[in-house]
């Protein structure tokens, strides 16, 4: 009996090995998978491209991830039972505590919130943040978890974006207030001129004359500052160096500054060189030399420094309207007044002045962006309060050989002090009825003959039926199936021999046109004569013209 008893004990003990041997084998399998996943879970925590964060049902912190610790330049371990009031300032740390507590609390996920921060690389980070709350096996909240993605880049692209369309905006928008304002002061500078001779005797009423005349020339000024900003492509463009450049515009620059200002040159030797348009690059330094000086009244210093920049990828994430590449930096810097963060994002939007009423037009800045924009490069600007400002302008860098003798044609036209003369036929055609008259006035005194046309269907059957014509002037911008450039390709289809000269107070099509086939077409083979014109300029282009060899 005794022996039976301890067959079967000896068989139960057997069988209890066997199970604790399977339940060992078990236990030691889900060991491995539970392992697996863990480092599964690690592996996806670490190397996610967004910072995420554990935390127990009291809201203190179970671990964060890889990223977490990247950008905050914390560890694991550091933050493990701390709550976020005890890390955070006392507004920031109460705020998250109670969003924690709401998910806690509700068993519900917060919606998406973003929150400003500033990380270990001393920038303030815009954090897109979801939590959500963790169950246990029994579907009681056991704590929160949280997805934070760092959304700064993305911020700063769209803002970059967005002022950008703003700009492009502005600029549409002021190139055509631009062009119907150069028509009205091309009536008015145009009527005044021929009232002239009328007055000349007449000491007052010519003084009165001469008085609106300057007027008007201010406000085709202040229509060119807008036109600097409004153009999207460049005018004459030429190779030069910067150096050459702002070394032979240092005796202006320094005529334009008060006896208390210092300019210093930094010019780096080495310098590579840049494709602009020389005018517009001239405007640009003494806007920014102006700029400085008014931001010391009490007098200061100017630096004025080039260098040679390689952009890479890092600057551009902090710079979205940058591009990679090699460029030439021109850089303005003063120790004046400076300006704070806010006026510095708007200051080179057009009329945008901190100056007082009379003292600027708020376009110096907006032709400086203009002028950098059309290059194909940007401008960078830091200023702080009370310590100055740099504006710093990047211009692409060119790999050809510097043409010396290349020179602008608004300076040859410019040098022109007498009238020049004729006796041919000209058809003169624009849809302003005054700006016809004045033009046709003058080229009467100057001894050529008139044809006149309102729009371009009306040229075209006059020049058809009239074969004597030696040049059209016709205005770029007119209503009607045809502008001008479509109607001069019109008409030098009729007569190939025919000379061409075209005017405008803006052009949105710089660079070419579409013909009505669909083609494109250059606009440089036509000659241009930029509204508002006088008796002289109008002499000299027409002339010029007339002279020209025709290009077909």
């Amino acid at each position: 009996m005794e022996e039976q008893e301890e067959q079967h004990d000896s068989q139960n003990l057997r069988h209890e090995n066997l199970r604790l041997q399977q339940e060992l084998e078990e236990l030691q399998e889900t060991n491995k998978e539970l392992l697996v996943y863990k480092q599964q879970l690690d592996a996806i925590l670490n190397n996610a491209p967004v910072e995420v964060y554990l935390k127990d049902r009291e809201g203190r912190y179970l671990r964060i991830n890889k990223q977490f610790e990247k950008i905050f330049d914390v560890k694991n371990e550091e933050l493990i039972g701390l709550l976020p009031t005890d890390i955070h300032d006392s507004e920031l740390g109460e705020s998250t505590r109670q969003q924690d507590l709401f998910v806690l609390n509700s068993g519900k996920a917060n919606e998406r919130e973003e929150l400003a921060m500033l990380a270990n690389d001393d920038r303030e980070h815009t954090l897109l943040t979801i939590k959500f709350p963790v169950f246990n096996d029994e579907g009681d909240v056991d704590g929160l978890g949280a997805i934070v993605t760092d959304i700064t880049d993305r911020k700063l692209l769209e803002e970059s974006l967005r002022r950008s369309q703003k700009m492009d905006a502005i600029g549409q928008l002021t190139g055509g207030i631009a062009h119907d304002f150069n028509n009205i002061l091309g009536i008015i500078m145009g009527n005044l001129e021929i009232l002239e001779p009328y007055v000349k005797h007449d000491e007052h009423a010519r003084m009165c004359v001469e008085s609106a005349y300057k007027g008007a020339s201010r406000g085709a000024e202040l229509t060119r500052n807008l036109l600097g900003f409004a153009r999207t492509s460049a005018g004459t463009q030429m190779i030069v160096s910067l150096n050459k450049f702002i070394s032979g515009m240092e005796s202006l620059i320094t005529k334009s500054l008060t006896v208390s200002i210092k300019i210093n040159m930094q010019l780096n030797e080495n310098l590579w060189s840049v494709k602009i348009d020389p005018g517009e690059l001239e405007d640009t330094i003494l806007n920014l030399s102006l700029n400085a000086r008014d931001a010391m009244p009490a007098g200061g210093a100017i630096t004025i420094k080039t260098s040679n920049v390689s952009i890479d990828e890092e600057y551009v994430r902090d710079h979205p309207l940058a591009t990679t590449g090699e460029f030439v930096m021109l850089s303005v810097n003063d120790n004046g007044q400076g300006m704070t963060s806010d006026i510095c994002i708007k200051c080179t939007e057009p009329f945008f002045t901190t100056k007082k009423t009379g003292k600027g037009t708020g376009l110096g800045l907006s032709m400086v962006y203009g002028f950098v924009k059309r290059s194909g490069g940007h401008m960078n600007i830091l200023s702080e309060p009370g310590k100055g400002t740099s504006v710093n302008l990047y211009l692409p860098r060119v790999i050809e050989h510097i043409d010396n003798d290349a020179s602008s044609e608004d300076v040859a036209f410019g040098q022109h002090t007498r009238f020049q003369h004729g006796r041919e036929t000209i058809l003169v055609v624009d849809d302003e009825q005054a700006l016809v008259d004045i033009a046709t006035s003058n080229l009467h005194d100057l001894g050529y003959k008139t044809v006149q046309a309102n729009n371009s269907k009306q040229a075209l059957n006059i020049l058809k039926s009239n074969d004597t014509i030696d040049l059209l002037f016709a205005d770029v911008i007119m209503p009607g199936e045809m502008d001008g450039y479509e109607l001069a390709l019109s008409a030098q289809k009729l007569y190939p021999s025919l000379k061409i000269l075209m005017s405008s107070g803006y052009s949105n099509r710089n660079d070419e046109f579409v013909d009505n086939s669909g083609v494109k077409r250059s606009t440089s083979q036509y000659k241009l004569l930029k509204k508002p014109y006088n008796k002289s300029k109008l002499s000299a282009h027409i002339r010029q013209a007339l002279d020209s060899e025709t290009e077909l």
